[in-house]
């Protein structure tokens, strides 16, 4: 009989539970209906057990999850906030990742040398700044090389990588994966600047300017992500870099490295 490693997520806040299986269910399903009464009745549970839920969550949140919208034609509903649809991506992306850890820890159950690859793996750290996590939604093999178009919060950005390494990798769309590149490698531009040729090219606002002896990091607020770049000081001062100006970061898609769990 084959053994199975089998996980489940639980989020706690100061010792209290917070956020499992259930409770997303929940959420997801007075987000499908706007009704927590609906949502409950397909539960199988009372009005009143699921209202007790949704005012711990809230209660535990730095932010409201759920709330009551009056008016309108068809009368009042309650919604998810953005933080509460933020909530249940951020618990599904953690269910995933930890799924993922179990499925290989049951495959090399039996090979306790395996197992501690698998750790040593997991606990690499790596010196590039910049590791987007993204979903892949197109690949595009040619005789040499492979496209992987991901998208990164609505924004998509492309990599070229080997046959051989994309082979390896064993890439198909949906599949989420880690796009890795070094801050040095990160060219801004102003959006009304030169036409460039890089495929890639991420809008943003200018979060913070921290300024070395010659060099400088610039960190760019892009959807929800943050990426960084160093440049020299007088460039930052020829682009007139400061807080909340608009900016786009460029990436060469050749200088970006492809990574999946």
């Amino acid at each position: 009989m084959k053994k199975k490693v089998v996980a489940e997520v639980y989020l706690d806040v100061d010792k209290k539970g917070y956020l499992g299986k259930g409770r997303v269910l929940l959420l997801e399903l007075i987000d499908k209906y706007g009704s927590i009464s609906k949502a409950a009745k397909e539960l199988g549970m009372s009005y009143k057990a699921a209202w007790d839920m949704i005012d711990a969550i809230n209660n535990l949140s730095p932010y409201p999850v759920v709330e009551s919208k009056s008016g309108g034609k068809g009368g009042g509903k309650t919604v998810l906030t953005e933080y509460g649809k933020k909530l249940i991506r951020d618990y599904k992306l953690i269910e995933n990742l930890i799924n993922k850890i179990s499925q290989e820890i049951t495959e090399n159950l039996e090979e306790v040398e395996n197992l501690l690859k698998l750790y040593r793996r997991m606990n690499m750290k790596i010196s590039a700044r910049n590791q987007l996590l993204g979903k892949v939604v197109e690949i595009k093999k040619g005789m040499v090389n492979t496209e992987v178009i991901a998208d990164f919060s609505g924004q998509r950005l492309t990599a070229v990588i080997t046959n051989d390494a994309a082979e390896e990798l064993n890439l198909n769309v949906g599949d989420e994966v880690y796009f890795i590149f070094k801050a040095s490698n990160v060219l801004v531009y102003l959006p009304d600047g030169m036409k460039l040729s890089a495929i890639n090219k991420i809008k943003g606002k200018v979060a913070d300017v921290i300024t070395g002896a010659v060099n400088s990091e610039v960190k760019i607020e892009a959807s929800n992500a943050v990426i960084t770049s160093i440049i020299t000081n007088e460039a930052v001062k020829d682009l007139g870099l400061e807080k909340g100006k608009e900016v786009v970061a460029l990436i060469k898609a050749s200088d970006i490295i492809v990574g999946k769990f």
